[in-house]
């Protein structure tokens, strides 16, 4: 059983990236799993460092007895989460636990010492060190975009927390991370990284209303494991053999690093405000409703906090963005939400009002009205 540690929240001022260079992640994984590296990929990562493994046909390795036909993820995880060994523990079972419930996802890899992570001083830090296996197909990012595959991409969220009411582990129970959307009053600390008087107004706006509206509310809602961080950069994509080419189908998901004992309509508020980022259209929410409603119920009192919580996740993203450019400039994966106008989905979101005609942030309506059509 790994040690648990107290829960750690990120304070303004804290390095947590792992500090290696490819020499070092070379001998790394030819020492933890003896794999002799034939090409070595730096994927992209906001606290922990990533890479895509591609090993040397030629060197016989008897201790990997199944060889990942595409490739392994090696994933050094931030000095901070690595304190909390539950989770990493965790964040290995959920994979597993997924992978026998029929949902393609990364496959943790056992070690030379035959555990799924041992812990590494890297830099002069303790870091967890694992390696997956690599889940081969597009990103949704990188793929024409349609109605359909927002659809399935909210039937893919409904169907995956409905999986997960039926997993628990105890590293979740007190983990906390100022990536949870639980943790959005803890932003205050943050949000002197806004310079522009305009958009810091309006982050303060929302962090508020999260405060009046969503935590008095909290203990009424759903609760339960969710992913944490449906985007377009974790959702994996494929084409069927003999289809067209742009009829591209939901296949899989990783990057569990966000995983928590939270809230379901946490969930499908995330992964409505990613979407909504990808086309810069306020509709494509309701489009991820559709599919989500189909497979899961959503009460009522937890729809009408949808907007609040949409709100509150594009401020999170644009504030932790802002924050961690300013700690590691150069680190552009973290602007994502600002280089796609995050400033401007919330303006829109913010000053849309009511209207008996319908808006664009009636999801319900535009949901039914989808439904009907298709």
């Amino acid at each position: 059983m790994a040690d648990r540690k107290p829960s750690l929240v990120l304070e303004p001022g804290t390095v947590i990236k792992p500090v290696i260079d490819h020499e070092g992640v070379k001998l790394l994984v030819e020492r933890l799993y003896g794999i002799s590296v034939l090409e070595l990929t730096e994927l992209n990562g906001y606290d922990d460092k990533n890479y895509k493994i591609v090993e040397d046909p030629n060197v016989k390795n008897p201790l990997i007895v199944n060889h990942s036909p595409y490739g392994y993820v090696l994933k050094i995880t931030n000095s901070m989460d690595s304190q909390n060994l539950g989770v990493v523990e965790a964040q290995n079972e959920i994979m597993n636990f997924l992978i026998t419930r029929s949902v393609t996802c990364p496959k943790p890899v056992r070690n030379v010492f035959g555990h799924l992570y041992s812990l590494e001083v890297i830099g002069g830090k303790r870091h967890a060190v694992r390696l997956l296996e690599y889940v081969p197909g597009e990103r949704l990012n990188d793929v024409p975009r349609s109605e359909a595959l927002f659809y399935q991409l909210g039937e893919f969220v409904a169907n995956l927390d409905n999986k997960l009411q039926n997993f628990n582990h105890s590293g979740l129970v007190e983990r906390e991370h100022i990536w949870m959307l639980s943790k959005v009053p803890e932003l205050e600390k943050f949000k002197h990284v806004i310079k522009d008087a305009e958009k810091l107004d309006l982050a303060e706006e929302v962090i508020e209303e999260y405060k009046y509206a969503v935590v008095p509310r909290l203990e009424e809602l759903e609760r339960g494991v969710i992913h944490g961080d449906v985007n377009e950069m974790n959702i994996i994509v494929g084409l069927k053999p003999g289809e067209n080419k742009t009829d591209y189908r939901i296949t899989g998901i990783i990057d569990f690093g966000d995983i928590q004992y939270s809230y379901y309509v946490f969930e499908l508020a995330i992964s409505m405000t990613y979407m909504m980022l990808l086309t810069g259209d306020l509709r494509t929410g309701g489009i991820v409703l559709a599919g989500y409603t189909v497979n899961r119920r959503l009460p009522d009192d937890e729809y009408r906090l949808l907007k609040t919580l949409i709100s509150a996740r594009l401020v999170q993203s644009l504030v932790l963005g802002a924050y961690t450019i300013e700690q590691d400039p150069n680190n552009t994966y973290v602007t994502s939400t600002e280089k796609a106008n995050g400033w401007e989905l919330l303006k829109k979101i913010r000053k849309t009002k009511p209207n008996p005609e319908g808006d664009d942030t009636d999801w319900k309506t535009i949901a039914n009205e989808y439904l009907t059509r298709s």
